[in-house]
């Protein structure tokens, strides 16, 4: 029988974990990149406005292509290619009107972010059978409380606490995707 702490192996928690186990590489890169990202986003942090858009643009770009290339690949559920594109369109946004962009940063960033706490929410439930995917909720709901306050919190909150959230996000991300992988080889 099963104990508390495995919960049973059906067919698709079999198929996810394979899944997992056969691509796993790109899942630490992914990660990796993620939290790369999330760090570049906190040691930038006190930059000016526009610099700090920029790198907010840049990142977006850059986790999101990277996201992108290695959902494609893996040929992974669409709801991490949803995630994927809504990076590599608010970065190029970003990038491409930075003045114009950067009055309405945070709203930008707000539903970003409010639809990344839903990917992410979603794509967790499709990991259902692995117990790992605990990662991916919380990230999913610091997320979703981190856009919150930046829904009710502006002009309260400046460009720099943007840097923050954006890496928090990162980060969590990038943490969830590495416990998926160590969870599932270990």
């Amino acid at each position: 029988m099963f104990s508390a702490e495995t919960p049973p192996r059906d067919g698709m928690g079999a198929r996810i974990e394979r899944h997992l186990r056969e691509h796993k590489l790109k899942y630490i890169l992914q990660g990796t990149g993620f939290i790369t990202a999330g760090v570049l986003a906190v040691m930038l942090s006190g930059t000016t406005a526009l610099h700090t858009e920029f790198v907010v643009g840049i990142a977006l770009l850059a986790t999101g292509l990277l996201q992108l290339v290695l959902t494609l690949k893996s040929k992974m559920h669409w709801w991490s290619l949803l995630s994927a594109s809504l990076s590599v369109v608010a970065g190029l946004l970003i990038l491409w009107k930075p003045f114009a962009v950067l009055m309405s940063v945070v709203a930008l960033l707000a539903v970003f972010m409010t639809l990344e706490s839903l990917f992410e929410l979603f794509l967790a439930l499709r990991f259902r059978p692995l117990r790992s995917r605990g990662w991916m909720i919380f990230s999913s709901a610091v997320t979703f409380l981190m856009a919150l306050i930046l829904w009710i919190g502006y002009p309260a909150f400046d460009l720099l606490y943007l840097g923050w959230i954006v890496a928090v996000n990162f980060v969590l991300y990038g943490l969830a995707l590495l416990m998926l992988v160590w969870r599932v080889s270990s």
